[in-house]
């Protein structure tokens, strides 16, 4: 690190910084459509020669026009990305993306559990999980778990899982995780649930110690990405 981290610091300068770390590297990274943190990481670090960038997400039209863009930025036109379908809301889909990534021939040196819902209405994903805890966590865990023999493989592999600060507004609700089949649910505690269990995956992950796996939760910072273009002022001003 050359300078100090501060709240106005940006992914640019912190991958300048770590530029040694992500050369020669395998980064796969779910949430990587257009106006989202995961973009924004997968294009910053593009410029500091990884090896290959995998750009997961549920819309693979959108996954590649983040490819484009990388492609066409002279700093990161030598890289190769490719993008892998992944719906976290569906563990059918899910198992049918983890036997994709067990199928490449390249290791996972860097998992970073990016995509999230934030603040949504009560439904649930297609196996009965609220909807925020299923696609931030069950689906980021159960992905996480099917490619971790890809991950070991790597000489020193790292998963990553976006967090929130948000993991303040509730605990894991162990009595009542799903709000009452949605009779008493409140989105915002959802979704600090959601958050909770991204701090307490990676807790879990790092506590296991499998073959040197280093996991890391952590706070992004508020930043406008399109996480919550769902959500109005009066959304945002009933948190207060």
């Amino acid at each position: 690190m050359t300078t100090p981290y501060t709240a106005s610091t940006t992914a640019t300068q912190v991958a300048a910084d770590l530029s040694s770390e992500i050369t020669g590297k395998v980064v796969l990274t779910t949430g990587a459509s257009p106006g989202s943190l995961g973009a924004f990481f997968v294009s910053a670090i593009a410029k500091h020669s990884p090896k290959l960038l995998i750009l997961a997400g549920r819309n693979v039209s959108k996954l590649k026009t983040v490819a484009t863009a990388i492609d066409a930025d002279p700093a990161s036109s030598h890289i190769v990305t490719r993008v892998l379908e992944l719906d976290l809301a569906s563990q059918g889909q899910i198992r049918q993306a983890a036997k994709e990534v067990l199928a490449y021939a390249e290791n996972i040196n860097v998992l970073v559990n990016s995509a999230g819902v934030m603040a949504l209405p009560y439904s649930t994903t297609a196996n009965g999980v609220e909807i925020q805890l299923g696609a931030n966590h069950v689906g980021h865990f159960l992905f996480t778990n099917l490619i971790t023999p890809k991950l070991l493989s790597s000489p020193v592999p790292r998963v990553v899982s976006v967090s929130s600060d948000g993991h303040r507004l509730s605990p894991i609700r162990w009595n009542d995780y799903g709000f009452g089949s949605g009779k008493t649910c409140d989105k915002w505690r959802a979704y600090g649930q959601s958050k909770t269990a991204n701090m307490l995956f990676a807790e879990s992950c790092g506590k296991a110690g499998r073959q040197g796996l280093r996991a890391y939760s952590l706070h992004p910072g508020v930043i406008h990405t399109n996480l919550g273009n769902s959500l109005s002022m009066e959304d945002f001003k009933s948190l207060s």
